[in-house]
């Protein structure tokens, strides 16, 4: 890697993680789409950095958190996502392959709807939803995971709308997250290795995402999240646009 390039995915990374800590979203998509605009780097080597970078963060709030977790949802998430992350992985090592472009433009179109599912008034149910539709999200949500290491907006969408406490919203989600950036990780020996140089600077960047979230506790006091929140998306929504526009 160049010192340009080192420069340049630290400024993402770290304000990807900014927007993740201050809003609850978007690291996965904004790191997605930003290191896809504006550096050379594949989009599996991307994924992995996405999945491996996630992971360090969630599962150790998952820990502490698990007496809060929804075990039952989350098995039926996993029980479609866990197969379709599969399907998903296949998918990007195949359009990596073959059609790059293709790629490109399905990336654009998916950032977009998932900005979309971000913009959308969450309404509240007084029952909570049956299994079978956490699994109908969970396998939207795994095959958005293995393209891109983006599980999140479908299964977020989901839980968000349940009546339950926040509390267990966020440690369901944690633990959602956390196994299948694991299944995923798991699966990268199967397709485009990342090489030498990815996999240490990945290293290196969990202290700069660790600090970078500390300094989000800090900015926290200063700027409203909801003015945050709008400028991720609107943000989200423009790099989806670039990404369809660069594929054409």
């Amino acid at each position: 890697m160049s010192a340009e390039l080192i420069i340049t995915l630290s400024l993402l990374l770290s304000a990807a993680t900014i927007i993740q800590s201050l809003t609850g979203f978007g690291f996965g998509l904004f790191v997605i789409a930003s290191v896809t605009l504006f550096t050379a780097i594949p989009v599996s080597t991307t994924a992995f950095l996405i999945s491996a970078l996630s992971l360090v963060n969630a599962a150790e709030l998952a820990i502490r958190q698990r007496q809060h977790i929804h075990r039952r949802m989350v098995v039926w998430v996993l029980a479609l996502g866990l197969p379709a992350i599969g399907l998903g992985f296949w998918l990007l090592e195949w359009l990596s392959g073959q059609n790059r472009q293709m790629l490109m433009l399905i990336l654009g179109v998916c950032i977009i709807v998932c900005s979309a599912l971000l913009l959308i008034k969450r309404k509240g149910l007084n029952r909570e939803s049956r299994g079978w539709q956490f699994g109908v999200a969970g396998a939207i949500g795994g095959i958005l995971g293995g393209l891109f290491s983006t599980f999140g907006p479908p299964v977020i969408f989901q839980c968000y709308r349940q009546p339950w406490t926040i509390e267990q919203v966020r440690a369901t989600l944690l633990a959602i997250f956390s196994i299948s950036a694991i299944a995923r990780l798991a699966m990268v020996p199967f397709g485009t290795i990342p090489d030498t140089a990815t996999l240490w600077y990945t290293l290196a960047a969990i202290p700069l995402v660790m600090l970078s979230t500390r300094f989000a506790r800090y900015l926290a006091t200063f700027i409203a999240a909801s003015h945050i929140r709008t400028m991720a998306i609107i943000m989200l929504f423009a790099s989806g646009i670039s990404l369809i526009l660069k594929a054409l």
